[in-house]
């Protein structure tokens, strides 16, 4: 054993030359494997900082003019928007439900909208969560939409609208909206 290793160190003339390269391989090792990554998280953190930093500067320096905005306009509504209707909420009863569809088709009527589709989902009915999620399909003009819209909030038992989806249609006037509500019910 002795020999093979006298004849491998053989091959370096000097052994301090050998075992200076094998310490610097080694010190090169355990950086490019713990230091440097630290290094690169640690430089992405301080870019972040300094980008959160110039934002903060910018607010500091809208802060005057926001504050005067606030002052100048206060607690002001628009005049022509008035107070919107929040009626005390309800849960909408088991004798009700047979006349949601021709309230909602009367609400749509009255607001120039034609009901294409009103559809309730089956999966709400069997649940007991006290929800009922019903998906309307209405067509005609988007300025319409939002005297519905109205009419709807004036609803007691309309817990939240989920989705509203507005889209064109080449075969039809106007507009095909799309309307996933959800009622409270007993």
């Amino acid at each position: 054993m002795r020999l093979q290793r006298d004849a491998f160190l053989a091959l370096f003339p000097e052994r301090r030359l050998f075992f200076a390269a094998v310490c610097m391989g080694g010190l090169l090792g355990v950086y490019l494997l713990s230091i440097w990554p630290q290094q690169q998280a640690s430089d992405q953190l301080t870019l972040q900082v300094d980008r959160l930093q110039r934002q903060i500067d910018d607010q500091k320096l809208l802060e005057p003019i926001y504050k005067r905005f606030t002052e100048i306009l206060g607690d002001t509504q628009p005049s022509e928007l008035g107070d919107l209707p929040l009626p005390h909420p309800e849960r909408l009863e088991p004798d009700q439900m047979a006349g949601i569809e021709p309230l909602f088709r009367q609400l749509a009527e009255q607001n120039h909208l034609t009901v294409r589709q009103i559809g309730a989902d089956l999966n709400s009915m069997i649940n007991e969560t006290g929800e009922l999620k019903l998906a309307l399909e209405l067509q005609g003009a988007f300025g319409n939409l939002r005297g519905f819209m109205l009419k709807l909030g004036e609803l007691p038992y309309l817990a939240h609208i989920e989705r509203i989806e507005v889209r064109r249609e080449t075969s039809l006037p106007g507009l095909h909206m799309e309307l996933d509500l959800w009622l409270s019910r007993q």
